[in-house]
């Protein structure tokens, strides 16, 4: 009777879904409001011209959605319109993925650095975002 009731609970531990894996990765320092200023080198870009490379927003952490939004403009490299885009997210070592849904990853980028009221993400080679409280 004692192996019943053991093999149950040790398969249904060992079952758990990836994201109940990604839930425990959404540190609880990274929720609330966070400035975000989106920037890349005018050298990265040396055949545009003309062109802003620098661009603000906002990320909003709760601990199961991120909000991005990104305030584009007219001559912004980045975007010229404003977007905003609700989606999952989790931390896993130095890196911030970010969800569409199961089946769309969306995202991905590397923790620069990372303090109580600041952190500097990269993507790609070149494009960063320092987000402030």
């Amino acid at each position: 009777m004692k192996r019943i009731l053991i093999i149950p609970f040790i398969i249904i531990i060992s079952c758990g879904s990836p994201s109940d894996e990604k839930a425990a990765n959404r540190p609880s320092e990274w929720h609330g409001n966070w400035k975000a200023e989106w920037e890349t080198p005018p050298e990265s870009y040396p055949e545009v011209s003309d062109m802003e490379f620098y661009m603000d927003g906002s990320f909003l952490f709760t601990s199961d959605s991120l909000t991005v939004t990104a305030n584009g403009y007219p001559d912004c490299i980045f975007n010229v319109d404003t977007l905003s885009h609700t989606q999952s997210w989790y931390v896993s070592n130095d890196t911030l993925f970010l969800i569409n849904d199961p089946e769309s990853p969306g995202m991905t980028y590397r923790v620069a650095s990372k303090s109580e009221d600041r952190i500097r993400l990269q993507l790609m080679e070149d494009i960063f975002v320092t987000l402030s409280k």
